[in-house]
């Protein structure tokens, strides 16, 4: 069951400047040159507490200053809590694929956490050390947390949905700030009890789905975990087992998920020849060859979609080698996946067109296995599809694999049976910024 709780956020008041000056991008999104602009903006902005520059990365200096500063901007009032506890709307206003407008919205509260292996929480990426390591660091400094978890949780009937529109309806936002990317995010503040319980009563008998930010949730996890060790629990609301999180129902029409392309380097030359390589294809796949000239880019990212809508597992493919043509790859032989993915992966695992591009092209034909990937030994990615088609014209790349995105109910029937897809299976679209609500813990 997914327990949810209103908490009473920290956020910026009037005192610490403009709001866009202040928030961020995810944590794992600010470079050294991007941080470099953020601190320009403001002494305020919430990069100087989540990207300290003290010293090296992950030094004992860095995370005592980002303490430091989080102690000094709520002691001058440049971070305010709030007086009551509240669960919080969140609108993001975003252009979708196809330019158009669209609205993704959800809520933050807290949740109470636990281990994976308790059921109701599920992953669906795996996560590495370093990130964690980080994060832990600077939540020991500070006693709270910053960033935002994404959460998916499902709502086919959408009532969570409606019951915060009609909230939404006729009030204004108490926070709207446009971000880097033109995209709007707005923020209502509900201390409404009647509200909050009715939430709580759509989420609780569901489980929920880690949409991103597996490596904040398992840091959470281990926080939590170790202050208990401790005796250092908090108490109540503000206790250390409840992690500030954004939810969003996976049934929600403004979801959006970018597909992410795979490009290929280094490939030994027998593995990249373009005659040997479209031969082993053809004993599992479907291929529908497209002129190049006169618009063949567009016609297979159409043919692609098209595919994408009759459920079909299907990709594009352009090789260095044959500038004249391009080709879309659909999953044709019964049994394929069965074949190479035997009886250790579920179906749902099966039926993912990332699964099969890994487990039936990269390792089986390009011996590309899971090590290779996770050090990106032969495999780069990519947002923009024609960014990557010409970057393998331009020779820097021996082919590239174009991608349909994975449904968001794809993540929920795979992370439900217990298993993690492959790296850079998902984008969710617009990323949650940083800075709109913090949470501390009453220690």
């Amino acid at each position: 069951m997914a327990k949810i709780f209103p908490f009473r956020a920290y956020r910026y008041s009037d005192k610490a400047g403009d709001l866009k000056d202040l928030v961020t991008q995810p944590y794992d999104k600010i470079s050294g040159d991007l941080r470099a602009e953020y601190y320009s903006r403001s002494e305020w902005n919430i990069a100087r507490i989540i990207k300290s520059d003290e010293g090296p990365a992950d030094s004992t200096n860095e995370y005592k200053k980002a303490a430091e500063l989080f102690g000094k901007m709520i002691s001058r009032g440049i971070l305010v809590r709030d007086d009551k506890p509240a669960v919080y709307a969140y609108d993001i206003e975003y252009r979708g694929a196809k330019g158009d407008t669209r609205i993704r919205s959800g809520f933050i509260a807290t949740t109470q956490l636990e281990d994976f292996d308790k059921g109701h929480v599920k992953p669906h990426e795996t996560t590495l050390a370093g990130p964690k390591a980080d994060r832990l660091n600077l939540m020991r400094a500070t006693g709270a947390n910053f960033g935002l978890i994404f959460m998916l949780y499902p709502d086919k009937e959408l009532a969570s949905d409606k019951l915060l529109d009609e909230y939404k309806t006729g009030k204004k936002p108490d926070i709207e700030v446009t971000d880097d990317f033109s995209e709007t995010h707005r923020l209502w503040v509900i201390t409404d009890e009647g509200v909050i319980s009715q939430l709580q009563a759509i989420l609780d008998p569901v489980d929920l789905f880690i949409a991103d930010g597996h490596h904040r949730y398992e840091t959470a996890v281990n926080y939590s975990n170790e202050m208990t060790a401790q005796g250092r629990t908090g108490s109540g609301l503000g206790a250390v087992d409840k992690r500030m999180m954004a939810f969003v129902n996976m049934f929600s029409r403004g979801l959006t998920v970018f597909a992410t392309h795979r490009l290929i380097h280094s490939l030994p030359e027998e593995k990249a020849d373009p005659a040997w390589l479209i031969g082993e294809l053809e004993k599992d796949f479907e291929i529908r060859v497209i002129g190049m000239i006169g618009g063949g880019e567009d016609e297979m990212l159409y043919v692609l979609a098209e595919e994408y809508k009759e459920g079909n597992t299907a990709f594009g493919l352009v090789i260095k080698e044959i500038e004249e043509e391009c080709y879309v790859l659909t999953l044709a032989r019964e049994g394929a996946a069965d074949e190479f993915f035997g009886d250790n992966y579920s179906e749902g695992y099966k039926g993912l067109d990332v699964a099969i591009l890994h487990g039936l092209v990269f390792e089986k034909l390009l011996g590309i296995n899971r090590e290779a990937l996770t050090k990106q030994a032969n495999v780069v990615y990519a947002r923009d599809a024609k960014e990557a088609i010409k970057r393998v014209h331009l020779g820097e790349m021996q082919m590239c694999f174009l991608m349909n995105p994975t449904r968001p109910e794809q993540v929920a029937e795979v992370a439900g049976a217990g298993e993690r897809m492959p790296q850079k299976s998902t984008d969710f679209y617009p990323k949650m910024i940083t800075g709109l609500t913090i949470n501390k813990f009453d220690l």
